[in-house]
């Protein structure tokens, strides 16, 4: 019994009490691989989202039409493009509605006859003018429909819509009003324009036009946006209201 003690005696035992210990407190900063974005939900927007080099990160809101190059700028999503011409299409052979048709008509007659007046010094150029004007309107008025439903979401109720997306939402209205008007003008015009050919919007021109201007506006948010902005999270609720108001715009 003797031998079996003296053996015991020589193990070491660990004693927790003999190990310094200190209050354990989280930490004054959060350090930057806490931010982890979620990649099963949401892998391509995750994906999008990826800070890598860049050094600087723009709102969410932006990533839904615009992706980040390797210079750290803004740049148009095809899919974008993709999705207002396909609003375009829908939108190209419609007409205002009924309650407003008499308006229209006078104030198609009324943009007729004063375009007549302009064709009587250099047809060809006034009608070209004309036309792209009209181009560029159909192409505002498809990518205001597209904001407008993007800005939407962000807002769980109609009750809740802030002015600035009430003044968008009336902005795609008369947008819609002009495009169609000056659509029309076109068609009753183009005969006197001296051009070959018969009139109708050129889908690739409304391309070029939407393609523009997703170029002008990643120029001006990098510009705003690239020194200092943190992302931001949208709330994805949505009301049915949006298709309401896109139907009848």
């Amino acid at each position: 019994m003797a031998k079996s003690k003296k053996a015991t005696a020589n193990v070491d035992h660990f004693d927790p009490t003999e190990l310094e210990t200190k209050e354990l407190l989280p930490s004054d900063t959060t350090p930057q691989d806490a931010f982890n974005d979620d990649t099963l939900a949401d892998p391509e927007g995750a994906e999008a989202r990826k800070s890598y080099n860049r050094g600087s990160l723009y709102p969410t809101y932006l990533l839904n039409d615009y992706q980040v190059n390797d210079k750290d700028e803004l740049e148009y999503r095809p899919s974008a493009v993709d999705s207002i011409l396909s609003l375009f299409d829908s939108k190209v052979d419609t007409h205002v509605p009924e309650t407003i048709s008499k308006a229209f008509q006078d104030d198609l007659d009324t943009l007729v006859a004063g375009t007549k007046v302009r064709l009587t010094v250099d047809a060809p150029t006034t009608g070209i003018q004309m036309m792209r004007e009209t181009t560029t309107t159909w192409a505002e008025f498809a990518s205001c429909i597209h904001d407008y439903a993007n800005s939407r979401k962000s807002v769980a109720r109609i009750d809740d819509m802030p002015d600035w997306l009430l003044e968008r939402e009336q902005k795609m209205v008369d947008l819609g009003y002009k495009a169609r008007l000056l659509r029309d003008a076109c068609s009753e015009s183009f005969d006197q324009f001296g051009l070959p050919g018969s009139y109708s919007l050129n889908r690739d021109y409304i391309r070029q036009a939407i393609e523009n201007r997703l170029t002008r506006l990643a120029a001006w948010n990098t510009k705003k946006h690239k020194v200092s902005t943190a992302a931001k999270s949208m709330a994805s609720a949505a009301s049915g209201s949006t298709d309401v108001a896109i139907d009848n715009c």
